[in-house]
């Protein structure tokens, strides 16, 4: 017998013993069934699609002032007295409570998830949020900030910290009503 044969023999052992005494893991997969939306049409989903609506509408194409938000980094604050705020997120003193992933998104899919993230900071009382729209071809880079100035719930934006995405993110801070 080889001695490669015999290492693989005695490997081959050596890890039936290590595995003595494990059992099999179960298959515990769910499968659901497809719920019909006619059928699923409730007062609470009616209200929050009308809550992401009324945050949408802020969103437009209207009145864009070209270059804008042609400052590196992008940076935003709604009045002057958050001024502090604003110094706070751009040291990066901030972490967000909740992600949203633009990647992939049409414009008007972006503005949609845009109103739904805010309404649900607002639900969950979540004041930090982290905004990553990516490279890309720079369209929802440079739409982004300009939805997001737009909004009255939002206090202040700045260009996300190095370990968030730098560039290629925006860290939000949203007011959250009582």
């Amino acid at each position: 017998m080889n001695k490669n044969n015999q290492d693989i023999i005695n490997s081959k052992n050596l890890f039936r013993k290590w595995l003595n005494g494990t059992r099999e893991i179960v298959q515990d997969t769910i499968f659901h069934s497809r719920v019909h939306k006619k059928n699923n049409t409730n007062i609470i989903s009616k209200r929050l699609m009308f809550e992401q609506n009324a945050h949408s509408h802020y969103f437009s194409y209207r009145n864009q002032k070209k270059n804008l938000f042609k400052d590196n980094p992008v940076s935003y604050i709604r009045h002057d007295s958050a001024y502090n705020i604003l110094k706070n997120l751009q040291a990066g003193k901030y972490d967000p409570d909740i992600f949203l992933d633009l990647h992939g998104l049409t414009q008007y899919q972006a503005q949609q998830a845009l109103a739904e993230l805010i309404t649900t900071c607002q639900k969950e009382k979540f004041f930090c949020a982290h905004v990553m729209h990516g490279y890309g071809k720079n369209i929802l880079k440079k739409q982004t900030p300009f939805w997001l100035s737009q909004h009255p719930d939002i206090i202040a934006f700045h260009q996300a910290p190095k370990f968030f995405g730098s560039d290629a993110a925006i860290i939000v801070i949203i007011e959250i009503h009582s």
